[in-house]
């Protein structure tokens, strides 16, 4: 049973993908239940019959009463109804395993404890280090405290926590002490299913040469931050030397300051759309300049699934411990990032070397077989199937 806070079928957010991703690999050994929290907006059902999805709560409940008189900032509101319904579902499906999404819904693992063999908190990122970095950034007061003291009891709780990478193992360690195993269960290429497993052909270079394709949650700040620093910064560096290059930004929920940018020569903005797929079978390069946040990082990969050459920032990548300069190129500075762009576009064999080599290493590293092979360890259950 994987409980998250958001209905994650169908995906669309990046924690949707993860989410999904990994109920696709549990899937191969086993029955799934993945559950939500909030409402779900639609009755449609994963082909897959080993999965089924289910919501706690329909759209008048998510008011109180809430579990917990104080909440620690980054926990999520939920309603105790909410609880009693998972509880009953727990009760019937006896799950070996329960997974639960994230430090967030940490008011969950107690009372699930008792529900199943095996509870593991599914952490897509540290939310210590990434709320310590937002506050820093923002010139707020930081609340990372609060929220290192929560990974810390749910390190007590829990049998095990899985994370993106081996770079959030390291930060998670020291707050759990030792006292549960971590194991990596990296993010897979979303959707991997439906995308050929080829290279597909690169587009071709005619009039709008470069197409530069920005995807992500557009109304998420470190994303508005990004599109912003793409649009106003970079993009009139690269334009010195190719005059005919585009953006397209693509995403869910664009603010204001997003759909701002879609004024501006050369920029246009795909909003919530269905499927990304056709945009990148139409782009050149995608750029990723984000200056704070974290995520999933699964927009990247999902890029190089395609053969679209990724640019960003190192935070952009962070733990995906691509090799710079074949599998991916990076700077943090706008300047650089202009630069290699535009050395990018000027060299077509390079071009073609980075598209290779990029998509072989997204297949071997996160496709469906490296994924499943880290799912089934992370439920301690390598070389079973049932």
């Amino acid at each position: 049973m994987i409980i998250c806070h958001d209905p994650a079928f169908p995906p669309t957010s990046g924690a949707d993908l993860r989410n999904f991703g990994n109920a696709t690999a549990a899937a191969e050994l086993g029955l799934v239940r993945l559950i939500s929290i909030c409402p779900r907006t639609d009755d449609a059902q994963p082909l897959n019959s080993n999965i089924g999805v289910a919501a706690l709560t329909n759209a008048g409940e998510m008011r109180g009463p809430w579990l917990g008189w104080r909440r620690a900032k980054g926990e999520s509101r939920i309603p105790r109804r909410a609880l009693a319904r998972l509880k009953t579902l727990a009760r019937e499906f006896r799950p070996d395993t329960i997974v639960v999404e994230g430090i967030a819904l940490f008011r969950l693992l107690r009372p699930l404890r008792p529900l199943t063999g095996q509870l593991i908190l599914d952490m897509h990122n540290v939310e210590s280090n990434l709320a310590g970095q937002l506050d820093r950034a923002n010139g707020a007061p930081v609340t990372a405290p609060d929220l290192k003291r929560l990974e810390r009891e749910a390190a007590r709780i829990v049998d095990r926590i899985w994370v993106c990478s081996r770079l959030d193992r390291d930060r998670l360690e020291p707050l759990s002490s030792g006292t549960v195993p971590i194991d990596i269960v990296a993010n897979g290429i979303p959707r991997a299913e439906a995308i050929a497993r080829a290279l597909p052909a690169q587009p071709a270079f005619a009039d709008g040469f470069p197409v530069i394709l920005f995807v992500g949650h557009l109304g998420y700040q470190p994303n508005i931050e990004a599109a912003e620093r793409l649009v106003r910064n970079i993009l009139p560096l690269i334009r010195q030397a190719l005059p005919q290059v585009k953006v397209v930004l693509a995403g869910r929920s664009p603010m204001p300051a997003v759909r701002a940018l879609a004024g501006l020569e050369g920029v246009s903005l795909i909003e919530d759309p269905d499927d990304t797929r056709p945009l990148l079978a139409k782009a050149h390069l995608c750029l990723v300049p984000l200056s704070s946040g974290g995520g999933t990082r699964i927009k990247i990969l999902e890029a190089m699934a395609f053969g679209v050459p990724v640019l960003a920032t190192r935070l952009a990548a962070e733990g995906l411990d691509l090799v710079e300069g074949e599998e991916v190129l990076l700077s943090d500075e706008d300047e650089r990032l202009a630069e290699k762009t535009i050395a990018l576009c000027m060299d077509p064999p390079r071009m073609a070397r980075q598209r290779t080599q990029a998509h072989a290493a997204v297949w071997s590293r996160f496709g469906p077989q490296a994924i499943g092979d880290a799912v089934r360890h992370g439920l301690r259950l390598d070389g079973e199937r049932k």
